[in-house]
């Protein structure tokens, strides 16, 4: 049974969901199918059309967020932060990269979340939202998928 409105919501977001799909099959060729296998849901939940390759999706509304590590995903797998809003000049600091990144509307990031320390300061004006996405470790336990292996520079050539 789903609440109200969720069947809509999903509906509303798919062209974004396919989107991210071709960015993750181009970014990281092996997640995406990684992803893929371990989706179920159109079997256990006919009535979901979940168009995305990722496990999980979390909105993020004006929101500051302190460094921190994003916990139950596999260091292997990326997360994809998707930023969206009106919002301008806000930045997206990563700690062991001693770098901060230009994090626009529009803007998609893909980072091993679990691994890197990231934050998200405060911006000059309007509303900011991100989808942050990831792929669950438990998933993937679940179902015996293993993981993909790390990207590597001759995965890109």
């Amino acid at each position: 049974m789903h609440k109200k409105g969720v069947l809509s919501f999903i509906a509303e977001i798919s062209p974004l969901e396919l989107l991210t799909n071709t960015v993750t099959s181009v970014i990281y060729p092996q997640l995406y199918p990684a992803g893929l296998q371990v989706m179920p849901i159109q079997i256990l939940h006919p009535n979901t059309h979940w168009a995305s390759v990722w496990s999980g999706i979390t909105l993020i509304v004006n929101r500051e967020t302190p460094y921190h590590q994003d916990s139950g995903g596999s260091i292997s797998m990326y997360d994809l932060l998707v930023s969206a809003g009106t919002h301008q000049a806000c930045y997206i600091d990563i700690f062991e990269l001693g770098a901060e990144f230009l994090y626009l509307p529009g803007t998609m990031l893909a980072l091993s979340g679990k691994a890197l320390s990231h934050r998200v300061k405060s911006w000059a004006g309007g509303e900011r939202i991100c989808g942050a996405h990831f792929m669950k470790d438990g998933v993937h336990n679940r179902v015996g998928q293993p993981r993909p292996a790390w990207p590597v520079l001759d995965d890109y050539l």
